[in-house]
């Protein structure tokens, strides 16, 4: 029997449902319901169709009637090439005996030439995405219809494959949420992270998810101590969660329940699951389950927080806590791109501190990384929090400065000169030189900064302690 999509599932948490996913697998998806009729928006933009159809649901005359042929002739799925030359795939969804609807998912962006190994890595994302789209929808619509829930585990599953091949903490940690959401109708759902001695609400989805980010627990607290205490759940009413600092304006219904699941894994606490929902919502059977899904989102947060440090670490330099070079060329590169689409002036300042393998050689290796500290700190309050610092190698840092023309550049590389030469360094005064070049729609990372270190040691022969400004 046909089941009726916007009846049975809430479409306001099935979009954030599906956008999740999409942005978990870089791909765009949408649903059409078991009549041809659109059900959701597209969950990414592919500027071709949002151009072509204005908007995020299909309404181009062409498009409807390519989707109404293909559609009506689907049998369990097929690839086909849209009027407009967007190759998607198309999935029926539901059993043989009850038909739900159908998934439409595309690349989000237009590839010309596709390599045989890339077009099986997509492949294999849009069978994951049917898989678990599939899964989910018969749940929700088995629970709304039946009142059974053999199938909530069977999503579960394919969520928690999704979970724990995905690196990217943001990401994780937005699955999670709105897996809950769309599975058990939770009220509202949270993700804690473990950040040394505390629990810090990194991610919430639901009523009033705003009063609970960034809300930060103790360990020592009585209720953390509880929790992680032990392995499984903790049930607890609203009077014990109000113990908790900073809940005094969050609004819970007394009769609903409240869970926290600790968050193990091999390395220990990694976090903390908390979940509020009606009584009649979930069952033993899904308290279960839920635990399964527990463990799941342990280990790919755990992956996702370890994937996060490597990557932080690997572009941060050690001895100042800034950017490193590999990092800002990447930016810079990003920055370069911003300048020529939206024309967003740009400017960029070499740094290199006068004489300093001398002050070095003189007062030893330890006084020299203070200066290189020291200095570092003056650029960093030198600058605004949109502008990007970095060291770039020994005693050279760069300053990438979006927005700003020749006037602000030249005031920020004074500012900085001016701080750093009348700064009591321990043993003797420090200067530093600098060069600036404002970007052009033909340079390169390589030509910008070039022409901005060739600035600098036009300012070294000048005498030093000075700055020169690019004149092409």
């Amino acid at each position: 029997m046909p089941a009726n999509l916007l009846l049975s599932v809430s479409l306001k948490y099935w979009q954030d449902f599906q956008d999740t996913l999409a942005r978990v697998m870089d791909a765009n998806i949408y649903i059409f319901d078991i009549n041809g009729g659109s059900f959701s928006q597209f969950s990414r933009e592919v500027e071709l169709c949002k151009k072509v159809n204005k908007g995020g649901k299909i309404c181009n005359e062409k498009c409807i009637r390519f989707y109404k042929d293909i559609l009506g002739s689907l049998e369990d799925k097929g690839t086909f090439t849209c009027p407009y030359g967007i190759r998607l795939y198309a999935y029926r969804l539901g059993t043989y005996t009850q038909k739900i609807g159908f998934l439409i998912i595309t690349p989000t962006r237009i590839r010309t030439q596709v390599g045989s190994e890339e077009e099986n890595t997509f492949i294999t994302k849009v069978y994951s995405i049917y898989q678990t789209i599939n899964e989910v929808l018969k749940a929700i619509l088995e629970k709304n219809l039946l009142g059974l829930r053999s199938l909530e585990l069977n999503s579960i599953y394919e969520i928690s494959r999704l979970l724990t091949s995905t690196i990217e903490l943001e990401k994780v940690m937005d699955l999670i949420t709105n897996s809950l959401i769309i599975i058990y109708k939770a009220e509202l759902g949270f993700v804690g992270l473990r950040e040394g001695d505390k629990i810090r609400v990194a991610q919430a989805k639901g009523d009033h998810d705003h009063l609970l980010i960034g809300k930060e627990w103790p360990m020592v607290q009585p209720l953390m101590e509880k929790f992680f205490s032990k392995v499984e759940p903790s049930f607890l009413n609203i009077d014990e969660l109000m113990t908790l600092p900073g809940l005094a304006d969050l609004k819970v219904d007394s009769v609903n329940k409240i869970m926290f699941y600790p968050l193990w894994s091999s390395l220990g606490a990694v976090g903390l699951l908390g979940i509020v929902f009606s009584p009649e919502s979930i069952d033993d059977s899904s308290t279960r389950n839920l635990q399964i899904y527990a463990n799941f989102a342990a280990i790919a947060l755990t992956n996702a927080k370890l994937i996060s440090r490597l990557e932080r670490e690997a572009e941060t330099d050690f001895l100042t806590g800034f950017f490193n070079k590999r990092a800002l060329r990447n930016i810079l590169v990003n920055e370069l791109e911003r300048k020529i689409r939206y024309g967003i002036p740009l400017a960029v300042i070499f740094l290199d501190i006068d004489n300093f393998k001398c002050y070095n050689d003189t007062f030893g290796h330890v006084a020299g990384d203070v200066v290189l500290q020291k200095t570092a700190e003056i650029i960093k309050n030198s600058i605004r929090t949109v502008d990007i610092a970095g060291r770039y190698g020994g005693e050279e840092f760069v300053i990438i400065l979006p927005g700003t023309k020749e006037e602000g550049a030249v005031a920020v590389a004074e500012r900085i000169r001016k701080t750093i030469e009348i700064y009591p360094f321990q043993h003797h005064k420090v200067t530093a030189s600098l060069g600036i070049a404002l970007a052009k729609n033909s340079d390169s990372v390589d030509t910008l900064l070039k022409r901005a270190d060739q600035s600098l040691y036009q300012a070294k022969r000048q005498g030093k302690n000075c700055f020169c400004l690019d004149p092409s």
